[in-house]
């Protein structure tokens, strides 16, 4: 299942890829279903990639991600993720960020891509698609809040004071 999004920031593309890329592991800044996220150990398997992946405490449960691709001068970073509360019928889940300037705004396309197997391909499709749509509209919506304001979304705000996000903090602390 791929689910595509793609929106126009009022921002320098420079700006938004700093975000997104060399500052990749603190997506905890300004993505809400991300409480507290950091660098996930190991040597990046990707030249020039500001680290092996990273590690996110999130609403649904620690995830780990792999950086599997990363162009600085395309501005694309392309991760893989897993998560202890992954369904078993998840076989694999990838996300990617593409920041390409348009005029003096940025225009960023986020990509997910998620393999499910048969048959839950088909029989659960439609609510993940749903699911994940919700997800990918909210951090696109939060990423652009936060690169043309340089402050959290008021949603991520809220998020931060939830007592799970406060717990995960504290365990990370």
């Amino acid at each position: 299942m791929k689910i595509k999004k793609t929106l126009t920031v009022n921002a320098p593309p420079d700006a938004v890829w700093d975000i997104l890329g060399p500052n990749y592991v603190r997506a905890g800044d300004w993505a809400s279903s991300v409480y507290v996220s950091g660098a996930r150990p190991g040597t990046p398997k990707i030249a020039g990639a500001p680290a092996a992946g990273r590690t996110c405490e999130t609403s649904l449960g620690p995830f780990t991600e792999t950086i599997e691709a990363y162009d600085e001068a395309r501005r694309h970073v392309a991760y893989s993720a897993t998560g202890d509360k992954m369904p078993s019928f998840m076989k694999g889940l990838r996300n990617a960020w593409t920041v390409r300037p348009k005029g003096g705004v940025s225009e960023v396309e986020m990509e997910l891509n998620a393999d499910i197997a048969f048959p839950f391909n088909i029989l659960m499709a439609p609510m993940m698609k749903m699911q994940f749509g919700k997800v990918l509209r909210e951090a696109t919506e939060e990423l652009k809040h936060y690169a043309e304001t340089g402050k959290p979304h008021p949603r991520k705000l809220k998020a931060d004071s939830s007592k799970k996000a406060v717990a995960a903090r504290a365990a990370t602390a």
